[in-house]
């Protein structure tokens, strides 16, 4: 039997020489790809307070092992540093998890399953609310699924409606909420409980009572969930671009220890005299959580030109990064002119302007993001047949170049952009693809310094993959699995087969 990947051992040898106390978790038997020049492979890798403090093999790094350290096996699989996406929309994310579309499932099995998947990322005592069960389903599957979804919402509440609205299923805990959970007749409208799980009327009508009126706003459970989501795909970062301003949110989700992922919280363009006055610049705040980024939408429209401009310029003079939208040739002309407008009479210094998608930009346009350091913050797998060699040819010219997704729009797993971008038409390199969704996505958000790499004194994030991708065929790299998570020196995400 193979043992499970993650194991706390008691370790009792001696502390390395000169290593004043033992590493918090060392990962060991690793193909770990550091993108560090200096040392591009490694075996092991030890963390202490958060942060890498060796990389090399699995013998020195064992000498920095104590009785409390715990061991990350990986089993010779390939480690990287953890994904960072540059364009999300994090609460969008989140919200998918709010509502449960039972339509086309006719099986019990099927809906335990879709059930089982919501429960694995939502907090305890978050409800799944759904609708969709066909009329025959509660005769049909009424007993089996109560029997197959108590197991697979042990601490989730969940109310699932028939398509007309006129009977529900309710789980175990949300049963437990109708007359105390002390009635188990069959649902009558009486307001009974069903023995079921099949419940109308009254009953009915008094569990949908029980949820809470702020399912859909619910900030902090919702963004809760997006976290516990990017981490099952490797995401140890994301920079949200959804302009809802909750990084107040963020912080409270940081200082209670539920939040699995750095997040870089960007405002409105309109908010930026606000930002000013709360002396916020750009990536200010600490590394779970930072500020300091401002975004607008460009669509093209030559009449716009003026107040962007305006606008791009007051926000750079005050610090704040800038990224703007812009999709098509004449909204990245647009944006390009007045990034180097701004440039220009503010002066130059460390600013590194964006444009998120930067899709289909006139080809005599593309050398200008290179030429004035703008930062081409690009969605490979939602743009799967963008032009022809397009990322290619920025990497050529030496543009910054970032990866991310725009999830929800689609799914934020990076090895479906990584493979979008490979075996698209004129894909890159599995390395140049990585590069962007990790150091590429790092300098966008001026973290280069501290996280991007497997280097001694960043950032302890890492994921370990099912597959190598610098090997197996192209095609594999979209199917392979996430098998763990770290962050921060903590495994936040394991694959079940590795439990």
């Amino acid at each position: 039997m193979i043992p499970p990947l993650l194991t706390i051992l008691l370790l009792l040898s001696v502390v390395a020489a000169g290593q004043k106390k033992p590493a918090d978790l060392i990962l060991i038997n690793g193909d770990v790809r550091t993108f560090d020049a200096k040392m591009p492979r490694a075996e092991a890798v030890a963390v202490s307070g958060g942060k890498i403090v060796a990389v090399g093999r699995n013998d020195e790094i064992r000498k920095l092992a104590g009785e409390r350290t715990q061991i990350v096996d990986a089993k010779g699989r390939l480690v990287l540093p953890g994904f960072n996406d540059s364009h999300v929309h994090f609460a969008a994310i989140g919200n998918k998890f709010s509502s449960l579309d039972v339509r086309g499932l006719t099986s019990a099995e099927a809906v335990a399953a879709k059930a089982a998947e919501y429960a694995r990322f939502l907090p305890k005592g978050r409800w799944i609310l759904g609708s969709g069960f066909a009329a025959e389903f509660a005769q049909t599957e009424g007993k089996r699924l109560h029997e197959l979804i108590d197991p697979a919402t042990p601490v989730n509440p969940l109310l699932l409606y028939s398509a007309d609205g006129k009977w529900a299923f309710a789980n175990a805990l949300a049963l437990d909420l109708l007359n105390d959970g002390r009635s188990s007749t069959t649902a009558n409208g009486s307001g009974e409980r069903s023995i079921d799980g099949i419940i109308s009327g009254l009953a009915m009508r008094q569990i949908a009572s029980a949820v809470p009126a702020d399912h859909l706003r619910n900030w902090p459970e919702i963004l809760e969930t997006a976290s516990n989501y990017a981490a099952s795909f490797g995401v140890t970062s994301v920079q949200d671009m959804h302009s809802d301003e909750l990084a107040e949110v963020y912080r409270q989700l940081d200082r209670a220890g539920k939040l699995k992922t750095r997040v870089y919280d960007c405002s409105p363009m309109s908010a930026w005299p606000k930002l000013v006055k709360l002396g916020i610049r750009a990536a200010s705040g600490n590394v779970m959580v930072r500020t300091g980024c401002v975004k607008y939408f460009s669509e093209g429209d030559e009449a716009e030109f003026p107040e962007l401009r305006r606008d791009i310029t007051a926000a750079d003079k005050a610090g704040l990064q800038v990224m703007i939208h812009a999709i098509g040739p004449r909204a990245n002309r647009i944006v390009l002119d007045a990034f180097e407008w701004a440039a220009k009479k503010n002066g130059p210094r460390d600013r590194r302007f964006r444009v998120e998608h930067a899709q289909n930009a006139f080809s005599e346009d593309v050398p200008r993001f290179a030429r004035g350091a703008i930062i081409p913050s690009m969605q490979p797998w939602l743009f799967s047949r963008a032009g022809p060699g397009i990322f290619g040819r920025h990497l050529r010219l030496h543009a910054p170049l970032a990866f991310g997704s725009d999830a929800p729009m689609v799914g934020i797993n990076p090895l479906l952009g990584i493979a979008a971008a490979v075996t698209g038409p004129g894909g890159i390199s599995v390395e140049d693809a990585v590069r962007a969704y990790t150091g590429g996505s790092a300098y966008s958000e001026f973290q280069e310094k501290v996280k991007g790499k497997i280097k001694v004194g960043q950032l302890a994030d890492m994921v370990i993959l099912s597959e190598d991708i610098f090997k197996v065929d192209p095609e594999r790299i979209a199917r392979t699995r996430v098998i763990a998570t770290i962050l921060n020196g903590s495994v936040v995400y394991l694959h079940r087969s590795e439990n």
